[in-house]
């Protein structure tokens, strides 16, 4: 092993140790407070309760260390208490640490009346809101994830084209397709798609989610052929797609069993009348790959045609503004997927989720089809983006 490998080995060693070790620390918190309010409501034992929270708090983890050692089944029940419970987790963290403040703050400036705090039914009151809290989170995050909206937008191209005064486009990114979003709501999809009669499809990137083991297995890749367009299917790769070292696979699975074009730093002309423009997430960059430059890859283009630019995460807006791209569609932000993450996601990228026009240029971005971690969305929906581009004819 070279001396860049090893070093780079035990970079990982340690960030996986820091984030196990954050990991635990949070979840022992988490603990102790459900613990606590559980406590309030009925008796329970310690170490039933420690015992059977360690074995759900730590069962994503289980499924990856045990994927290679028992059986598929076993597997796939470890991760989904795992990828529910990550969602749970996220909002007791909130609720705790929320209850936890204003205690505080109460203590130092008695801000809340005695007759609350010293209600005798005070702590069991709020168990209560805590358990309605996370059956709200459940059932009305796994809706918004498996209840699928068609969002449609209506965009102007001060430009010519031989396609027409206007086409359909389809796009979808963020399927994450693996073994929580698997065949048969991929095929949903593609009869969401397919009923919208598209001239074009676009899939916006993070076809996979975090292994390609799924998506091989269960020959998801052929799904895609179904889908029906005048023009044909164009995908780009997002960070997940390449973060593994998966899209060289991803791409040929797409390109020979589904007939769909990969679009890795290159443009197309479409039927004479526009070009697609696609490019490897930015995240190829930390691979020791450089994507093109935008300008490079649109050096044999005729910039009097309209140009669609698919780029997975919404970055690097000035620049396409600059090469006079007419429509960018991106996705990666799941427009935060559980509230308030999206109060981040607003504040990191110029627009998060949306459509943004400047001047002729004009950015659309969606929240995505399926989901990271959590199968679940609080605060943004899982959604089809259908969008008629209007040419100026």
């Amino acid at each position: 092993m070279r001396g860049k490998d090893i070093k780079m080995s035990f970079r990982f060693i340690i960030f996986s140790l820091i984030a196990l070790g954050i990991y635990l620390s949070v979840n022992y918190y988490i603990g102790m407070r459900t613990f606590e309010r559980i406590s309030h409501l009925t008796k329970v034992s310690g170490l039933c309760f420690w015992l059977l929270f360690w074995i759900v708090s730590l069962s994503y983890i289980i499924a990856r260390v045990s994927e290679n050692h028992v059986s598929p089944q076993v597997v796939n029940i470890f991760e989904y208490i795992g990828v529910y419970y990550m969602g749970i987790m996220f909002y007791l963290l909130l609720f705790f640490a929320a209850m936890d403040t204003l205690r505080y703050l109460n203590n130092k400036i008695k801000f809340i009346p005695d007759f609350i705090t010293g209600y005798k039914n005070f702590n069991i009151i709020i168990s209560l809101l805590m358990l309605i809290m996370i059956s709200t989170v459940l059932i009305k995050g796994y809706y918004n994830a498996s209840h699928t909206i068609i969002k449609e937008y209506s965009v102007d191209i001060n430009k010519k084209s031989s396609l027409g005064k206007s086409i359909n486009i389809v796009m979808v990114s963020d399927i994450h397709l693996g073994s929580i979003i698997e065949n048969k709501r991929l095929r949903n999809m593609v009869s969401e798609i397919n009923s919208l009669n598209p001239h074009i499809v676009i899939l916006a990137g993070d076809i996979v989610d975090s292994t390609i083991k799924p998506f091989l297995e269960k020959k998801m890749a052929e799904e895609f052929k179904n889908i029906k367009s005048k023009y044909g299917t164009f995908a780009v790769l997002g960070n997940h797609d390449i973060m593994m070292g998966m899209d060289e696979q991803i791409t040929e699975e797409l390109e020979k069993k589904a007939g769909v074009q990969v679009l890795r730093d290159r443009a197309l002309l479409i039927g004479n009348g526009l070009y697609i423009v696609g490019r490897d997430d930015a995240s190829i960059n930390r691979s020791g790959i450089k994507r093109k430059a935008l300008k490079d890859i649109l050096d044999k283009a005729n910039i009097n045609l309209p140009i669609i630019l698919i780029d997975h995460t919404p970055k690097d807006i000035d620049e396409a503004h600059k090469e006079n791209i007419d429509l960018m569609l991106s996705g990666h932000t799941h427009k935060g997927q559980l509230y308030p993450n999206s109060l981040i996601t607003s504040r990191i990228y110029e627009i998060d989720y949306g459509h943004l026009n400047k001047n002729h240029f004009n950015i659309i971005v969606s929240s995505g089809y399926g989901t990271w971690g959590p199968p679940m969305r609080i605060g943004s929906q899982s959604e089809v983006v259908n969008i008629k581009l209007n040419f100026n004819n």
